[in-house]
């Protein structure tokens, strides 16, 4: 029998719960919901296409199988997990991994088409096969088919996932996808020796991929007046550049990951932090970076302070003995140890550049001594000579040198670094925003006047490059008179006040404008936002349609080269407004568009934070492909803290941790 599952939730929701640009991460959580089933054995299979890209991805497991009826539940709702409170699995007593029941969701990262075909025991005692099927036009809708199986059948799940044309899948074919999967199932695989996973044909293997191993036993932390104990397993890996914090409860069972690719970037590592309690704390990272109240702030302090001091011992080590190599070599390019503070200084200053940058320098011993010498004169003399020192440290190819040269003639190498940070910070704003509009946990902690207005107006780029803002955030109708009319040259000075139909005074949100000097022409953008758990239905529609009315109303508006767009903001459009705003021949989102006022154009449209962000991106991927800049939620995170700390919601900080923005900093133009 067949039967057809609507998961509850909605499309926007589904579509950023699949984290579509992560690839590897939506492997590893179809790989946990396999050892969550008891598996012992777990097969990742990557079909190539005859241009060698991923055509399709198959994850299979022999383990206990997805029962008809837990099919006919986990496939309906988003959250409520019953892996979230920790445990063991029901068979073989390993740790739960699962969390919140996403693992599904993240399937739609890796094929536009999904079939799950498990074969498990049923509630009556049968063996039941299941097939689940969905596609990504349908995300949200499951067909479920489930037949009796042969009694000689083995139970399992095969999950198959095809027709996806994404270059994020062809990272999936690149090393470190096997390398970030080894130090993720790390701790687990070394805990539980009879699990075999094998990706791609290779078998994860952490063992043959160990340098060293660290472990502390004896840390604590306090919070809430109370001692906790908890430990670190350190694990410095042979290759790769691995650099992750992974929050495990006392099985080794990881909970959250937090990516610290930012962090000792000299070297190739997964700390394991162990802590019992972790299972209850899910979720909680984004509270970490945004300064709340929970017991992983101060574990993570004390946690990154032991990895600070052994990876500080480490250097120290190995600057000593790499030193001491290159004077032995005869390629150190000073002839004695420095005396005299300047002296000491300079020499300080190249062993600890040079010992950084180690990984870059030739092993031929003529061009090593040129490397050094190079880098010293450097430092010493003129920065500007990087270019040669990125030349012949890095080994650059020869028309990317040619292409720094060129950038190098036209502008200083400072703009291009200024231009990146404004790229970098915009991709981290945009993650950040992404997560507080639409993450289940923080969603409905976002007010629309104490936090995305006043966000927002320092943000305004995500508009539209060419606005400015005339005036902050909620501004009056008469107020609003008084810009229009100082942008047309006018004399801004109103003559009575601007009220709207029903007679009573009202507030804008957002009042942006550009004038275009070539056409001569003025356009407004009044943007009305409203709180990501409010969602847009007609009595909201109509809020912003009276604003147009009041404005086109008042013959004081009046300018025959002005243009105004009038835009609701809203997580989610409500089924029954969806046909006002999609109609045939029309834009997207367009509400309403008079043609009765001879004096200006007016539009009213209602748009999703979904087609914001997925515009802002599409505008920055050029550049943001050229950087490679793919940023994580923590520093998403971490930039929303730093940039907006003063407007983050009252119930996710504490005053004392979370900074106020920036002083004295650059106005980013808008996008």
């Amino acid at each position: 029998m067949a039967d057809h599952v609507l998961l509850e939730a909605g499309d926007d929701l589904v579509r950023q719960l699949s984290h579509e640009r992560e690839a590897v991460k939506a492997v590893l959580e179809l790989v946990w919901n396999s050892l969550d089933a008891d598996a012992t054995k777990v097969d990742v299979t990557l079909e190539r296409s005859s241009l060698d890209g991923v055509e399709k991805v198959v994850v299979s497991d022999n383990g206990d199988g997805i029962t008809p009826e837990k099919a006919r539940t986990a496939f309906k709702q988003v959250g409520n997990s019953d892996k979230r409170e920790g445990g063991t699995t029901a068979r073989l007593q390993r740790p739960l991994h699962g969390k919140a029941g996403r693992g599904r969701l993240r399937a739609f990262a890796l094929g536009d088409s999904t079939r799950w075909t498990s074969t498990a025991r049923a509630v009556d005692g049968r063996l039941m096969r299941s097939t689940i099927e969905s596609e990504v036009r349908r995300r949200t809708t499951w067909r479920i088919d489930s037949q009796p199986a042969s009694e000689t059948a083995d139970t399992g799940t095969k999950v198959e996932l095809w027709g996806k044309q994404s270059r994020h899948l062809h990272r999936l074919l690149e090393p470190k996808a096997a390398t970030q999967i080894t130090a993720v199932l790390a701790p687990y695989l070394l805990t539980w020796t009879d699990v075999r996973v094998t990706y791609d044909g290779q078998l994860i293997n952490p063992r043959t991929q160990i340098q060293d191993e660290e472990q502390s036993k004896d840390l604590t932390f306090e919070y809430d007046g109370e001692t906790h104990p908890f430990e670190i397993r350190l694990i410095h890996w042979r290759t790769g550049s691995e650099r992750t914090i992974a929050l495990c409860d006392a099985a080794s069972s990881p909970v959250e990951t937090i990516d610290a690719s930012a962090e000792h970037s000299d070297f190739a590592y997964t700390a394991y932090v162990l802590w019992k309690p972790m299972h209850r704390h899910r979720n909680e990272v984004p509270l970490i970076m945004l300064g709340g109240d929970t017991p992983l702030a101060p574990l993570l302090r004390a946690a990154r302070t032991w990895i600070a001091s052994r990876f500080e011992e480490r250097r120290r080590r190995q600057r000593r003995q790499l030193v001491d190599k290159w004077i032995d070599e005869g390629v150190y390019p000073y002839a004695s140890r420095a005396e005299g503070g300047q002296a000491q200084a300079e020499q300080g200053t190249f062993d600890l550049v040079a010992t950084s940058i180690n990984r870059h320098i030739p092993a031929d011993k003529i061009k090593k001594r040129l490397t050094l010498s190079l880098l010293q004169n450097s430092l010493r003399h003129n920065p500007d000579e990087m270019v040669e020192i990125l030349e012949n440290v890095l080994r650059l190819g020869e028309s990317d040198v040619s292409h720094l040269h060129g950038l190098l003639q036209q502008t200083s190498l400072s703009n291009i670094i200024r231009a990146s940070s404004i790229v970098t910070a915009r991709l981290q704003f945009l993650t950040a925003l992404e997560h507080l509009v639409f993450d289940e946990e923080t969603y409905g902690l976002v007010k629309e006047r104490d936090h995305l207005h006043k966000i927002l107006e320092r943000e305004l780029w995500l508009f539209g490059e060419e606005y400015n803002m005339m005036r902050s955030s909620e501004i009056g109708l008469t107020r609003l008179l008084e810009h229009h009319r100082r942008a047309l040259g006018w004399d801004p000075a109103p003559d009575g006040p601007v009220r709207a139909l029903n007679g009573r005074t009202r507030r804008v949100d957002l009042m942006l404008s550009a004038e275009s000097h070539e056409h001569d022409r003025v356009r407004h953008l009044v943007i009305e936002l409203k709180a990501p758990s409010v969602d847009a239905d007609r009595e909201q529609a109509d809020q912003i349609d009276d604003y147009m009315q009041a404005v086109l109303n008042d013959p004081r508006f009046a300018n025959v080269e002005t243009t105004w767009d009038f835009c609701l903001v809203v997580r989610k459009i409500k089924d029954r407004l969806l046909p006002r705003v999609r109609q045939a021949g029309q834009p997207e989102g367009l509400y309403s568009e008079p043609t009765s006022y001879e004096h200006a154009r007016v539009r009213v449209w209602v748009r999703t934070w979904s087609e914001i962000l997925r515009e802002a991106k599409q505008r920055l991927e050029f550049v943001k492909d050229g950087i490679d800049h793919n940023p994580s939620l923590e520093q998403a995170l971490d930039y929303l803290r730093t940039r907006h700390g003063d407007l983050i919601p009252d119930q996710l900080r504490q005053s004392a941790a979370v900074p106020g923005p920036r002083s004295g900093g650059v106005q980013h133009p808008a996008v």
